[in-house]
Order: structure tokens, then C-alpha cells, then sequence
């Protein structure tokens, strides 16, 4: 939330620039209106008073346009249903229906916003009217127009291309924190899970633990599953407590029977999973070394137990762990279990964090009454929903279905978060460059208008197009550049704080720098070359009649 805070404070940054640019033009206009003024009597800071009142003015018609703008959008907020209707993914972490419909514009927002306006009134306002403030009462009473004039557009000139490019480095900095973000969510969306996620439907079943006693559970679950694997378009059935990406599963202490006891509370951590014989098969794990489990894996056999790569390489890192003795805290394997298999990692946590070492208890020796049923199919995941509920309810007619989801829309849950930062980022940074790109344009336009008179003496003496062209142009990559070289020093800088929210991807990534440097100096100069080329236009007989 700061750092999308911080995004919209660049965005008000660079709008304001923008008006600054636009406030200084219109002094320049007003240079012999202002010269009578003062010349009557009127104080420079009663002059500046009459500016700075114009300037809030303006901030606070914006304010009020943004409130009702906001009003809106809160209200389009609160019809948003985050499972059905969310435009940034379902189940966004933090965001339900209930947190949405709770945003309002209370009265800290109210005057949050008032202040704002203020403050953007009185520091963007300031400049300008200063600016106006000191013109030359003389020069600008005697003059029709010409050198006064230019004397005071050249002033202006220098203030605006000051302004631009400060509005050059910020959209910098947002373009930046936007592409390392889109970069980052990529780069999370490319990463393996463990497994395969395509057609693959899921649904949360949960037995009475009063109706169903271990051996009843058991029996329940099996009857599920072979009833389930004979439904049309069901490929692989399998059960397990925890799905991938959950975002946390069952953790306990593990025991080594083979070494010395470790003192209480000290002993390594690992990931427990309760596994239907046929989960691995479902889910496409792939098998590394041993067996997989079996049907006769059951209650009164010897306890057996798989453990992802993760464990064996950190628990085994020079031995073969299959047909070696381990106990976990939980399921009742705190005495004696064979590890039997080692299957290959899958991420339960964040999509971003990496694999921890995980072990897999088959169900079948150790009951529980909450599992996910997990359904390979070979057509849309979701049309097998209603044949399941059926044979649930077949079972037991009271059994609620629910979360069902296909591992899609799981892997879409997990990322939710990344990708909605990702696209307001990305919305406002490209409200930052076309605001930019309307600044610069601004700018130059600004200064083809004041050069008029120059620019035909120029073309009337022999000057080609390309020349003018050239001249206006080298003012144009003179700011951009300046604007990005400052833009890149401050984004390598404030880019840190991302770091966090960062996968794979380094705050100082020298290719989305380079990248987006060379995007903003493209457009910067495109918006350029349109007064630019106007310039090359001027008619000689016109500008030399400008006065």
C-alpha cells in the first residue's frame, strides 16, 4: 500500500508540473497587465497574493472533481464481488466483499484531500507568480510586445524546462518501479510448482468428525475416489490435506532413529502432508527414487513415508535416504516410519518462496477427516463439478462441497496480490508518461512561439527546414536527457523498496532501466517533434511582422 501511495504521489507530482508549466505561460501573456499594476501602486506580494489565489483556486476546483471521481470509485469498489466479478483475479489476499463495501470518504479523507489541494495550490502556484511578480515595469509598459516579451518568455522558458525536467525524471522513476514489477510477475508466473496444473479440478470435502470414525473415514474417502475415477472425463483421482500453493500447510519436528537425540525444542523442521496413494500420479510429481505408495500402505502395516528432494538433500546430503528410519510430530509417525520414495518438490507456501523440505504420510495409515480431492480430467475441469457434488452427495447427502476451484485459479490466488500492485503500477506509470509527454509538448511548443520572430529571421536569411528543425530538436534531447540521467539516479535509489515484492529480479536491473530510459526518450522526443516540425513552417513575411 506505500508503495502504491508513493505511485499516486508521483502522479500528483508530475500533474502539478504540468499545471506549473501551464500557469507560467499564462504570465507571460499577462507580463503588461501585471506591469500596470504594479506601475498604480499594487506590492509585489499583494500581486503575488492575487496569483497564488488563482492557483488555489484551481487546486481546489481539481479537489473537488477528484472527491466526486472518488466517490464513484468507491462505490464501483463496493459492488465488486472479489469471487466472481474481481478484474485483478479472484480472492485477492486482504480483499473480500465485506472489506470493499467498508471503504468509504470519511471525514480523514475529506480532509486529507483538502490538504493536498492546499499544499499543491501554494507550492505549484508559488513559482509562477513569483516569476510574474518581477517583471520589469519599464520594459514591459514601453514594449508591444517583442523584446519585453522575449526577455520575459526567455525567463519563463528557463523555469518550464527546470519543470520539465524534473517531470522527465519522476515519470522515469514510476516507469521503472512499473517494469521491474511487470518483470517480477512474469518471472513468478514462468516458475514451476511441482506440478501440473492444467485441467486439474479441486474441491474441499470435510467429514463430521463425530459421524466417522477413523475406519469410516477411510472406507468414505476410497469409496469417493473410485467413484469419482469412473466419472466420463476423469483421468487421475487423488486426495491430499493441503493443495500446492497454499500458501502454508502442517509443519511438525522430525526425528532421526539412525542419530543421537537432539535436545527438545532444537529439532529441524519439515512440511507434513497426508497423500491418497494416487496424489503424486494425479498431480504429475515426478517419482526420483523408490516406490510410490500403494493400497496396502494401510492401517496395521509398517509405516512408510516419501519425502520431497528438498529433504533428502538437506537432511541426506552425501547418503541414499530410501530404507532409512524417521519420525515426524504429527499423525501418529512420532515412532518409527521407512522412507520409502523421494518424489520431486512442490512449492506449498507463496508462489515466490522456496520449496521446504516436505514429508507425505499416506492417509491410509494415519485417518483425517478434511481432505481436497484433486481431478485430472481430459476436458473443462469445471464441468465435472456437478457429477462430483452427485457422488458426494450418494455418500452422504449432508456433506457440504465447497472450494471448488481448478489449480488455475489457485496459482491466479497465490499471485493476486503481485499482479494487482502490478497493474496499478502499471496504470500509473502510464498516466506518468502521457503526462510527460503533454509537458515536454507543452514546453516546446512554448518556446516555438517564442522564438517566432527569430525562427523566420532564420528561414528568411537562407535557413532549410532541417536546420530549424535541428535547433528546436537540440533543446528537446537536451532536457530528456538531463531529465533521465537525474530520473535513473533516483530510481536506482528509491527502487530499493521493492525489493520485498520483488521475485527474481533485482532492484538495479540494468536492461529494464535501459529499456524504459530509451521508451520515455522516444516519446519525449515524439511529443517534441510535432512543434518542432511547425517550426520549420513559419512563414518569414508572418514572423517578421509579429509585433
Amino acid at each position: 500500500m506505500l508503495v502504491l501511495f508513493g505511485s499516486v504521489a508521483f502522479v500528483l507530482l508530475i500533474a502539478c508540473v504540468n499545471i506549473a508549466n501551464l500557469l507560467l505561460a499564462r504570465g507571460s501573456t499577462r507580463e503588461r497587465e501585471i506591469a500596470i499594476r504594479l506601475a498604480v501602486g499594487a506590492g509585489r506580494w499583494r500581486l503575488v497574493r492575487q496569483l497564488l489565489t488563482e492557483s488555489l483556486l484551481l487546486a481546489v476546483l481539481g479537489a473537488g472533481a477528484s472527491l466526486l471521481l472518488a466517490y464513484w470509485g468507491v462505490q464501483l469498489l463496493g459492488s465488486i464481488n472479489p469471487v466472481t466479478g474481481n478484474p485483478f483475479g479472484r480472492g485477492i489476499s486482504g480483499f473480500t466483499l465485506v472489506g470493499l463495501r467498508s471503504i468509504r470518504l470519511d471525514d480523514t479523507a475529506l480532509l486529507f484531500t483538502l490538504g493536498a489541494a492546499l499544499l499543491t495550490g501554494i507550492l505549484f502556484g508559488l513559482l509562477p507568480a513569483l516569476q510574474a511578480s518581477r517583471s520589469d515595469v519599464a520594459d514591459a509598459l514601453k514594449s508591444t510586445g517583442s523584446r519585453g516579451h522575449d526577455r520575459r518568455g526567455i525567463r519563463a522558458l528557463t523555469s518550464k524546462s527546470a519543470l520539465v525536467v524534473t517531470e522527465v525524471a519522476l515519470a522515469l522513476v514510476l516507469l521503472v518501479a512499473s517494469g521491474l514489477m511487470i518483470k517480477s510477475f512474469w518471472r513468478l508466473l514462468s516458475t514451476r510448482i511441482g506440478v501440473d496444473p492444467e485441467k486439474v479440478l479441486t474441491v474441499r470435502i470435510d467429514l463430521p468428525y463425530r459421524q466417522y470414525p477413523e475406519t469410516t473415514s477411510i472406507d468414505f474417502f476410497e469409496q469417493l475416489e473410485t467413484r469419482v475415477r469412473a466419472l466420463p472425463g476423469a483421468q487421475f483421482v487423488g486426495l491430499a490435506n493441503c493443495p500446492p500453493l497454499a500458501g502454508g500447510c502442517n509443519g511438525t519436528a522430525i526425528w532421526f532413529r539412525d542419530r543421537p537425540a537432539v535436545p527438545k525444542g532444537s529439532e529441524p523442521m519439515v512440511g507434513v502432508h497426508w497423500v491418497s496413494p494416487t496424489y503424486f500420479q494425479t498431480m504429475r510429481v515426478p517419482l526420483l527414487r523408490g516406490r510410490w505408495f500403494t493400497p496396502a500402505d494401510r492401517v496395521g502395516r509398517p509405516k512408510v513415508m516419501i519425502i520431497n528432494e528438498t529433504a533428502a538433500r538437506k537432511f541426506w546430503p552425501n547418503e541414499d535416504p530410501i530404507g532409512m528410519h524417521i519420525a515426524v510430530g504429527q499423525g501418529r509417525f512420532d515412532d518409527r516410519a521407512e522412507i520409502v520414495g523421494i518424489v520431486g518438490d512442490v512449492r506449498y507456501g507463496q508462489m515466490y518462496e522456496v520449496p521446504k523440505p516436505d514429508t507425505f504420510i499416506p492417509y491410509l495409515q494415519s485417518p483425517r477427516w478434511n481432505f481436497l480431492l484433486f481431478v485430472r480430467t481430459d476436458a473443462e475441469p469445471s464441468s465435472l463439478t456437478a457429477a462430483i457434488r452427485g457422488e458426494v452427495r450418494t455418500l452422504d447427502s449432508n456433506l457440504p462441497l465447497y472450494d471448488v476451484k481448478t489449480m488455475r485459479e489457485r496459482i491466479g490466488d497465490s499471485t493476486a496480490k503481485v499482479r494487482f500492485s502490478t497493474i496499478l503500477l502499471g496504470v500509473f506509470a502510464s498516466i506518468a508518461l502521457i503526462l510527460a509527454a503533454v509537458g515536454i509538448y507543452g514546453v516546446m511548443a512554448y518556446a516555438v512561439t517564442q522564438r517566432t520572430r527569430e525562427i523566420g529571421i532564420r528561414i528568411a536569411l537562407g535557413a532549410e527546414p532541417r536546420n530549424v528543425l535541428v535547433l528546436i530538436m537540440r533543446r528537446a534531447c537536451a532536457l530528456t536527457l538531463i531529465g533521465i540521467f537525474i530520473g535513473t539516479l533516483a530510481a536506482f535509489v528509491s527502487t530499493r523498496v521493492l525489493e520485498s515484492l520483488l521475485y527474481e529480479v533485482k532492484p538495479g536491473d540494468p536492461a529494464t532501466f535501459a529499456i524504459l530510459a530509451a521508451v520515455l526518450g522516444v516519446v519525449a522526443l515524439l511529443a517534441s517533434y510535432i512543434p518542432a516540425r511547425r517550426a520549420t513552417r513559419v512563414d518569414p513575411m508572418v514572423a517578421l511582422r509579429f509585433e
